[in-house]
């Protein structure tokens, strides 16, 4: 009996590890894809994070990007563990391209220890979207409308323009995908582009089950949808059957 309970104890381990050296090993998921919402010639390269929680950015990782137009954080930055230093070394490594950075709150941002994390954002030039849009115009010449949905009302809620220019590619950023799917399909169909996260694909996974669905891309002849499962863990850094990964995403028109 004892060396039965041993060798659990030892599997047991063994499998604790093993989930943590998941959790750790980065994926850069690199995608392609055709928009009708740019022009012949236009191009973006867009990076996509999300719930990195307390987890360190990888340094080898960031280094393999060698270009970056447009920088989103779709929510769970950060949560009660994540210390001062790890925020800003983070942040330092998303802000190395010299591109604009923009942060779509998720629901564990407002565990924040420092002080408001939507004024330190702003202090450091990243641009909190909370239930409004913002029209950007890229150092590369291209028009970007990016909308954000915010049901944790880091910011004073109000109702989302959405504004009416239907010109430029038009990119929604919702931390959770329920509140996408939630909404009319009117609603929906404006947007070219949807980046969402929040559920880590499951994180962990027993024989292919999990709390959520994997993550991925949803792709239709008029829109792409991605859930990601997230850079990092939440509750404990162990991972099983899921990815730790960030998306860089290059964008062209539709031939």
């Amino acid at each position: 009996m004892v060396w039965i309970l041993l060798m659990v104890l030892i599997v047991g381990v063994m499998l604790l590890g093993f989930m943590y050296v998941l959790s750790e090993n980065d994926h850069l998921q690199e995608k392609q894809l055709d928009c009708k919402g740019l022009d012949t010639h236009q191009r973006i390269q867009l990076l996509f994070i999300s719930d990195i929680h307390n987890r360190k950015l990888n340094e080898t990782t960031f280094s393999k990007i060698s270009t970056v137009d447009l920088v989103i954080i779709g929510g769970d930055f950060v949560d009660k563990r994540t210390s001062y230093e790890r925020f800003m070394h983070n942040l330092s490594l998303l802000k190395q391209w010299g591109a604009p950075v923009y942060f779509i709150p998720g629901n564990n941002d407002h565990e924040w220890r420092y002080g408001s994390f939507l004024d330190e954002l702003m202090k450091e030039e990243v641009i909190p979207l909370s239930n409004e849009d913002e029209f950007v115009e890229l150092p590369n010449g291209t028009p970007v409308v990016l909308s954000a949905l915010d049901p944790y009302f880091m910011k004073p809620n109000r109702n989302a323009s959405y504004l009416e220019d239907e010109k430029g590619l038009q990119i929604l950023c919702v931390h959770d995908p329920y509140v996408f799917n939630r909404m009319t399909q009117e609603a929906k169909d404006r947007f070219d582009i949807v980046l969402s996260g929040h559920t880590h694909g499951g994180q962990i996974r027993i024989f292919g089950f999990g709390p959520y669905e994997r993550g991925g891309w949803q792709i239709s002849e008029n829109q792409a949808m991605l859930v990601s499962e997230g850079y990092g863990t939440s509750l404990m850094p162990l991972r099983l059957g899921t990815k730790a990964e960030c998306h860089w995403i290059e964008l062209t028109s539709k031939k």
